[in-house]
């Protein structure tokens, strides 16, 4: 890697932050855990936190037809009476693609000036319309990730608040926590703590993106902006930018549902929408990437831990969060609600390229980084956190120290799998059956995460 930064926490707080290498390869400036980066697809869930909270203001209705709120019809040609709904756009099953004229609509709301209205690309006779812009299905049933509907999103969230997207971002979300990030580079405190993104082409670190060389970038084409036309400009889909620590702590709110360390950014109820299961692949019903996107929530991955499919932590039988692309870059946000561990992964530049493997469909690299989570001796003390040796909660475990046989039951529902762990974290056990031998292990104590159909248990066990 160029460089990057690894944070790992559980429910109470972050418990390891890592950085390496450098953020700026050409002035030689060292990754800190200060370093921002531009955080690529990650940025969808801060902007679905924006548009939950505009929820709660009763200011906004998931399900009302999105061209009530921007002032113009937004239709798929293929199915023209079905309305579109701000819901489908955070589940991507809006039918609405990222198609042939996207990335020239993309870079001129970057670029041009004036910034192109939303509605050239999103209805008919604009100069970036097109039918191929919309999926061949009925909106709210088929899948199928897209950044262009969180450009739409962003562009939502000033219609309603009447704030250009960036700005609502930094007043609601940013600044409330305590942090130094936004949508908005010219934002940031210190330019040279913004990570550059590189790509190694031909054996060479390249620079693809925020190689601002320590100067403030200047944008003259937000002069004039008419707040509602283009929340796009903010990069809403893939632009916040922000270091890991941070993220991890606008992470820890989801986590703890909605409220973390005296900051609420959401209420329970819209942590729990957000994290609900919103849409699953079952064979058919969407574009599932190979196997990586199997349930999504509301601008949440679901992660189903299928083998070779979607498994982060090995140790996690399903998480919540994000993934993210871009320029180089590769970054992961995600939390186990059961296991009450999480982690953010970035980095600014993948030296060996996006090699894949047979564990899943993250990146070697990442699934490396993963692995080395779950091996991490400090994460058992993460799992054991608040524990009380004598509650087992609804399991009974006997004999407990043993010897030899071990047996749990649970006194609601079957166990499902056992996962045991060494107090290094390496796993040296794995059961679908509730009864297994001890007797041939090391004496010494062991974590055995135990699940049930809809419940997760950490417990000591001790061989002697």
């Amino acid at each position: 890697m160029m460089g990057g930064a690894l944070v790992v926490f559980c429910e109470d707080g972050i418990i390891e932050n890592i950085s390496i290498g450098k953020s700026d390869f050409t002035r030689g400036i060292n990754s800190t855990v200060d370093t921002k980066y531009r955080l690529a697809s990650i940025s969808k869930t801060i902007t679905a936190i924006a548009i939950m909270q505009l929820v709660e203001q009763n200011l906004l209705n998931l399900d009302a037809d999105i061209s009530t709120i921007l002032g113009y019809t937004v239709q798929n040609p293929n199915n023209p009476g079905i309305p579109i709904t701000t819901r489908m756009l955070l589940s991507h099953t809006s039918t609405i693609i990222d198609g042939t004229t996207y990335s020239n609509f993309l870079s001129a709301s970057v670029n041009s000036n004036p910034i192109p209205n939303l509605s050239q690309i999103l209805t008919v006779g604009g100069t970036y319309y097109s039918s191929g812009q919309f999926n061949n299905t009925t909106p709210g049933n088929y899948f199928n990730y897209s950044n262009i509907n969180y450009v739409i999103l962003g562009t939502i969230v000033e219609k309603v608040s009447n704030l250009r997207f960036d700005v609502y971002v930094k007043q609601n979300i940013s600044t409330p926590m305590g942090i130094d990030a936004s949508f908005n580079v010219n934002d940031l405190t210190d330019i040279d703590q913004l990570a550059v993104l590189y790509r190694k082409i031909n054996g060479s670190w390249e620079a693809q993106a925020d190689n601002y060389q320590g100067i403030q970038p200047q944008f003259d084409n937000l002069n004039g902006y008419v707040t509602g036309t283009n929340g796009g400009r903010f990069g809403p889909q893939g632009g916040y930018r922000c270091s890991a620590k941070d993220l991890a702590n606008i992470f820890l709110v989801l986590m703890n549902k909605g409220t973390y360390n005296g900051v609420t950014l959401l209420s329970e109820a819209s942590c729990n929408a957000m994290l609900a299961n919103e849409w699953t692949y079952n064979g058919n019903n969407g574009n599932n990437y190979y196997g990586l996107f199997r349930s999504w929530g509301l601008g949440i991955h679901r992660i189903t831990s299928t083998p070779g499919n979607d498994i982060a932590l090995p140790g996690s039988a399903s998480m919540l969060g994000h993934t993210g692309e871009a320029y180089g870059l590769v970054s992961d946000a995600y939390f186990d609600t059961l296991r009450k561990v999480g982690f953010v992964f970035v980095n600014n530049g993948v030296g060996i390229g996006y090699q894949s493997n047979t564990n899943s469909v993250f990146y070697t690299i990442e699934q490396q980084v993963f692995n080395a989570i779950e091996n991490y001796g400090n994460l058992s003390n993460c799992l054991l956190a608040g524990l009380d040796e004598e509650d087992q909660g609804n399991l009974i475990v006997y004999p407990n120290p043993t010897n030899g046989l071990v047996s749990i039951h649970s006194d609601k529902q079957p166990i499902r799998l056992v996962k045991i762990y060494d107090f290094m974290g390496n796993l040296v056990k794995e059961s679908t059956e509730s009864q297994f031998d001890f007797s041939t292990f090391a004496n010494g104590c062991y974590l055995a995460n135990v699940y049930t159909e809809d419940a997760f248990f950490p417990l000591k066990l001790t061989k002697q």
